[in-house]
């Protein structure tokens, strides 16, 4: 009778050691996966302002090149940390005064990742916000307003 509990404690513990080896001890590659911690846009020449909510942003003022221009184009740099994230893809959302969704009519990121702003038939200013966002599912962002003005 010893013999044979012994015997089956034995079975047992191997079994244990194959199950844990095959099923409760693989690597997962999302166990390694280094998620972005911050999303930084660093344009020259930029100033801030301040929400409704307190909370600082960024703000631009860029001009069309001429009268006669029908969009000017303008490179949104960002700053992705730590440097050895997964993923460091970005999405870009465009966003007018009210937070509505800006139309492709009045701007939208071309391929090259620069953003175009067309001429408004409007008179006065066009004032986007560009919302960077990080794509690896951290959610970390920065804002920045752009406020394009008629060339001189």
């Amino acid at each position: 009778m010893r013999k044979s509990v012994l015997f089956l404690v034995g079975i047992l513990y191997l079994v244990s050691i194959v199950v844990v080896t095959f099923f409760g001890m693989q690597a997962r590659m999302d166990q390694f996966k280094v998620y972005v911690s911050s999303v930084e846009i660093i344009n020259d020449g930029m100033g801030e302002f301040e929400d409704e909510n307190g909370n600082k942003h960024k703000k631009i003022l860029i001009r069309f090149p001429s009268k006669e221009a029908t969009e000017v184009t303008f490179n949104v740099q960002t700053k992705v940390l730590p440097e050895n994230a997964t993923d460091k893809s970005l999405t870009y959302t465009l966003r007018d005064v009210n937070g509505k969704l800006v139309s492709e009519d009045v701007a939208r990121i071309l391929s090259d990742g620069r953003l175009s702003i067309a001429k408004s038939s409007k008179p006065g200013d066009i004032v986007i916000f560009v919302i960077v966002t990080a794509a690896d599912g951290s959610n970390k962002s920065d804002t920045l307003k752009i406020t394009c003005r008629a060339a001189k």
